[in-house]
C-alpha cells in the first residue's frame, strides 16, 4: 500500500495530523508524559506537557530520562522545544524560522539529530536542496550533516555508526519511499523495504533497524534487520482495524522497549507484543481520558516512562 506525504505539509512528519475540510481549523496535538508499568499493566499519571492549542509532536527521552525534547509549531515554523520533568520547566531549545522535526537526543549527550528544512519541496516539504538530516548542540545551533544523505524524512539510531532513515521520493505522486540502513562510516544504504511505514526504532540489543514492512496491503508487519542480514524478519503483525474504522487509522507507530516488547496504539488504547515471535499484539492499557488519538510513541531508556503524541478531538459545538 503506498501513501502520500503531502497531507503532512506544510507540517512535514506531523505523522499526528488528520484530514479536515478547508473550513476546519488543523487540530490541537498535545505530548503527554506517563508511567509505564509492564508487570502490573498499567499505564497511569498522563499529563499533557503542552497545554494549550497548537501542534505538538515527535517527542524523545534524553538518555538520562529527565527531560523530553519535542517539536511545536508555536511560533509559526516548527522548532524544538525541551521539557524538564522534575521542575515542570519548558524551553525553547532553537528559535529558528526554517522547520525542524523529529528531534532525536544522541547516546553521548552532546546534542540531537533532527531533520532540517530550509527549501521545502513543494510536493513533500522534505528539503530539496541539502542533506536533511543535522546534528545539533543543546545550544540550538546546527553543527553538520549527519550523513550526505538527502531528502531523509524519519531517522533512528541503531548504534553510533549506523542509521535507520525514511528517504522520500523525488517524484511527487509516485510515493515510491523506501527505508535504508545507512553506514556513516562507509555511506554504504542497505534496502529495508520500499513500502515502509513512518516509525523506525532500534531492537533491543541495538544490533538491528524496526520498522513496519507495508509491501503487502492486507498485512503489515514491524520487521528487522541489521547490515549482515541477507533479509528483514518478520516479527509481528500490526493489530488490525477495527471494525467500521478507516485506513488512516491503521495502526503504524510503535515503540520498541528495553525487554524486547512492543506497543502501539489504536485510538486511545494501547496494545503490547511480548516480543515473542509467533505471538500478537495485546490489548495493554485503554485511556479515554486523553481524549483523542495516539500517534508517535517514546519509551525512556529505563522503560519506565512514555511519551505519546495525542490529536485531541474537537470540542463538541
Amino acid at each position: 500500500m503506498s501513501f502520500s506525504l503531502r497531507g503532512l505539509i506544510p507540517a512535514l512528519l506531523l505523522a499526528a495530523a488528520l484530514p479536515a475540510s478547508a473550513a476546519d481549523a488543523p487540530p490541537d496535538v498535545a505530548v503527554f508524559v506517563a508511567s509505564l508499568d509492564l508487570m502490573a499493566g498499567k499505564i497511569t499519571a498522563a499529563t499533557n506537557i503542552t497545554p494549550g492549542k497548537g501542534s505538538n509532536f515527535q517527542p524523545a527521552f534524553t538518555p538520562d530520562g529527565a527531560a523530553v525534547v519535542y517539536t511545536s509549531g508555536r511560533t509559526g515554523s516548527n522548532n524544538i522545544y525541551r521539557h524538564d520533568l522534575a521542575t515542570g520547566a519548558t524551553t525553547a531549545v532553537t528559535a529558528t524560522t526554517e522547520n525542524l522535526y523529529s528531534p532525536t537526543p544522541l547516546a553521548d549527550g552532546s546534542g540531537f539529530s533532527a531533520i532540517r528544512v530550509i527549501t521545502a519541496d513543494p510536493a513533500y516539504g522534505i528539503e530539496m536542496n541539502e542533506p536533511s538530516l543535522w546534528r545539533f548542540g543543546w545550544d540550538g545551533k546546527p553543527v553538520a550533516p549527519v550523513v550526505t544523505t538527502k531528502r531523509i524524512g524519519y531517522h533512528a539510531w541503531v548504534d553510533p555508526d549506523l542509521i535507520a532513515a525514511f528517504i522520500v521520493d523525488d517524484v511527487p505522486q509516485r510515493n515510491a519511499h523506501r527505508a535504508v540502513l545507512i553506514d556513516r562510516k562507509t555511506g554504504q544504504q542497505t534496502l529495508l523495504t520500499d513500502k515502509p511505514g513512518r516509525s523506525l526504532a532500534r531492537t533491543a540489543d541495538a544490533r538491528r533497524a524496526m520498522f513496519v514492512e507495508q509491501s503487502d496491503a492486507n498485512r503489515w508487519v514491524i520487521a528487522a534487520q541489521g547490515p549482515s542480514d541477507a533479509k528483514p524478519q518478520a516479527l509481528v503483525e500490526t493489530p488490525p482495524l477495527l471494525k467500521g474504522d478507516g485506513p488512516a487509522n491503521r495502526p503504524q507507530y510503535f515503540v520498541a522497549l528495553p525487554d524486547g516488547s512492543v506497543l502501539m496504539a489504536r485510538g486511545h488504547l494501547f496494545l503490547r507484543w511480548n516480543g515473542k515471535v509467533g505471538s500478537d499484539f495485546q490489548s495493554f492499557a485503554d485511556l479515554p481520558e486523553l481524549n483523542g488519538a495516539v500517534r508517535n510513541i517514546a519509551a525512556s531508556a529505563d522503560g519506565k516512562r512514555l511519551a505519546f503524541s495525542v490529536t485531541l478531538n474537537p470540542p463538541r459545538p
